[in-house]
């Protein structure tokens, strides 16, 4: 076909080859050769040798084409980059030359039933692209040079030349995965994609980007420090709770993507959460159009302004409680109060937000502290006066540490049998709860296990149960 292109009348055109700087070599593809030119064998990775076929995935930063990378710019508006977007709806997009042919991968969104198939479904289908991009981007061309790095060629009749000019681009044999902000924050879709292409032998190559973290951070006011979680709205979307997340720490939902999502989110946190806890949500972020506004938990899925989109983000506060803010309502918690009672904590170290100096006990009557030293808040926590020195025991053997169990036990069985109130079983149950993690804490001391093994095999007898 390139041939075909010379002026009439002239005489047939010579080919030329003019290679560009850093061209890999690659092996052609097709029909094999004769004896006088050999193919390469192939690969362990079952591809030709020097014939890996390679996703190169950019972000796209968060919004603004302004905030996009110089590197990323230049892979995406190379010359025949094959340009695959998971979203077109990006504002980034709007700002590239019209030559950048793009491919999206909306289709999956709407076709895909379950969310987790999602991101599963497009990088799937990025391998496979991947894979065929470097089987048939060599077309067999006669005439054209049989060398390895003449693979990927391209061939044009330039202005006022009448010979065929043979060109060698590197990035016709890779394809191009564009994603919203950082391809390496919170972008579950690369995550799958690295994984399930080192099983397929196809090179993927990360242009980094601004990720949604920055401009979010910015409009929150608040920084990543000290324990900011950051988790995928889909993945919370489709959990009966909301691992990853604490009501100890705060967290920043990312990609809430729709009011569907928006709604299944509210109803799992709601397991976790406050009904009238605030959250956040900040649209937009880092362009011109960002938005923030703070509703309660219930009304997370409201979008009064139709505001929610891929753009989207969710903050929520870790849930404060205590007459200082600062007690804590996570089974981490729980551990590390036990484990402090167990050792003590040295009288005069001050709690956050507690006055320290000769005025501290004025301010507070319920801030007792005992004679030897030890912090009064962690060892009369827990159950009757009668226990208060069960957190000392030495093992599960003790004494006091298996009646506390057994009480514990027969309480909350009672108490649940009674049909006790709200407040009671909640009481019962808490005095449970502390018995069961003062045991792990012993038998995590002694090495035998940890919290971690108690709670694998609670899962496993649920699965088993089911």
């Amino acid at each position: 076909a390139g041939l075909s292109m010379a002026r009439p009348g002239a005489a047939p055109p010579r080919l030329r080859r003019r290679a560009w700087r850093g061209g890999a070599r690659l092996s052609r593809a097709g029909p094999p050769r004769a004896s006088s030119d050999p193919s390469p064998a192939p690969s362990a990775d079952g591809h030709d040798e020097g014939f890996t076929p390679e996703i190169v995935v950019v972000g796209l930063g968060p919004g603004d084409p302004t905030q996009i990378t110089m590197k990323a710019w230049d892979v995406l508006t190379s010359p025949g980059a094959r340009v695959h977007v998971r979203t077109a709806r990006h504002p980034t997009l709007e700002g590239l030359p019209p030559h950048v042919a793009l491919t999206t991968f909306d289709h999956v969104y709407e076709s895909t039933k379950m969310l987790q198939d999602v991101y599963p479904a497009i990088a799937e289908e990025l391998l496979t692209i991947a894979e065929t991009v470097a089987r048939t981007s060599v077309a067999d061309v006669p005439g054209a040079s049989r060398e390895a790095g003449d693979a990927f060629s391209s061939f044009v009749l330039e202005d006022g030349d009448d010979e065929v000019v043979v060109r060698k681009d590197e990035r016709q044999r890779r394809i191009v995965y564009a994603v919203p902000g950082d391809p390496c924050v919170a972008e579950n879709s690369v995550k799958l994609l690295r994984q399930m292409a080192s099983a397929r032998g196809v090179k993927v190559t990360i242009v980094p980007g601004v990720s949604f973290l920055e401009p979010t951070l910015a409009s929150l006011k608040t920084d990543v420090m000290p324990s900011l979680c950051v988790v995928d709205a889909i993945d919370v979307a489709t959990a009966g709770h909301a691992v990853g997340m604490s009501v100890d720490a705060p967290t920043l939902l990312c990609q809430l993507y729709s009011k569907a999502v928006a709604s299944d989110v509210k109803l799992t946190l709601m397991q976790q959460f406050p009904s009238d806890h605030p959250v956040t949500l900040v649209h937009a972020a880092g362009t011109k159009d960002e938005k923030t506004e703070t509703v309660p938990l219930h009304s997370l899925d409201a979008d009064v302004g139709e505001d929610i989109d891929i753009l989207t983000s969710a903050f929520v506060p870790a849930v404060a409680g205590g007459k200082y803010g600062d007690e804590k309502g996570s089974v981490e918690s729980l551990l590390d109060a036990i484990a402090r009672a167990r050792r003590g904590d040295v009288a005069g170290e001050t709690e956050p937000g507690k006055k320290s100096g000769p005025d501290a006990d004025d301010d507070d009557d319920d801030d007792e502290s005992t004679s030897d030293g030890y912090d009064e808040t962690y060892f009369g926590g827990f159950g009757d006066d009668a226990f208060e020195s069960v957190w000392l025991s030495l093992d599960h053997a003790d004494g006091e540490a298996h009646a506390f169990l057994r009480d514990a036990g027969e309480a909350a069985a009672a108490a649940a049998a009674a049909d006790a109130s709200a407040d009671v079983r909640k009481k019962t149950l808490g005095d449970l709860l502390a018995a069961v993690a003062l045991h792990v804490a012993m038998a995590s001391e002694a090495g035998e296990f940890t919290m971690r093994d108690v709670v694998l095999e609670a899962a496993r007898d649920v699965r088993k149960r089911t």
